[in-house]
């Protein structure tokens, strides 16, 4: 038998659990709908459907579309510059390990190729968010080709700013072709390509 006293501790965390519910069961919807449509052409409705809940239940929980998309790109936070940093392994097999781990993450490629895309344009809610974003990945990934020439995993060329961009262009290119055709192989061709600027082969399956 309860008490009215063990119903009150209870009440309030039963709303906070279903709050959060809600919040993640939004964020998982608001994924694909932006990644199928697009920021401009994704609307809350299709959100809420998709969600199982009403449009101003969205409202309630993040305040509007925009502070939804916030939430959104805040989560994922999209590694900005930690997932490029040097790590214990080296710099080279960081690259190889986040590229793996894109590839079994197909729902969040997409939405971020999607939204990056559509960033370009200066008025978009999300273009500051992917400017920094690409500001500090490039500083990143310049400071882990310094590191990993003077570790010999990268050889001397040209400048490490430049090395570090392309990487980045080469990763955003392969992750396109990946979206447009599942088959591809996009671990496979940056290993290629790690390769060709002279990065040592990637180490056979099960080898430390």
């Amino acid at each position: 038998m309860t008490n009215a006293a063990d119903s009150r501790k209870r009440g309030p965390r039963g709303s906070y659990v279903a709050g959060r519910e809600a919040q993640r069961a939004i964020l998982d919807a608001a994924r694909d709908v932006f990644a199928e449509h697009g920021y401009r052409g994704g609307v809350l409705r299709d959100v809420a459907d998709r969600a199982g809940v009403s449009a101003a239940n969205i409202i309630h929980h993040f305040g509007s579309k925009e502070g939804l998309l916030v939430a959104l790109l805040e989560e994922r936070d999209l590694g900005n510059s930690h997932e490029l940093q040097a790590t214990s392994s080296g710099f080279v097999a960081g690259l190889r390990d986040l590229v793996r781990r894109n590839a079994a993450d197909r729902g969040m490629v997409h939405l971020f190729t999607t939204l990056a895309a559509e960033a370009t344009a200066s008025g978009h809610p999300a273009h500051k968010f992917f400017r920094t974003r690409y500001d500090e990945i490039r500083r990143a990934a310049t400071e882990g080709v310094v590191t990993a020439r003077d570790q010999g995993t990268l050889p001397p060329g040209p400048p490490a700013a430049d090395v570090a961009a392309a990487l980045l262009a080469v990763m955003d290119g392969l992750q396109t072709q990946w979206l447009l055709d599942p088959d591809f192989d996009m671990v496979a061709a940056f290993d290629a390509h790690l390769t060709a600027i002279g990065a040592p082969p990637a180490p056979e399956s099960g080898t430390p």
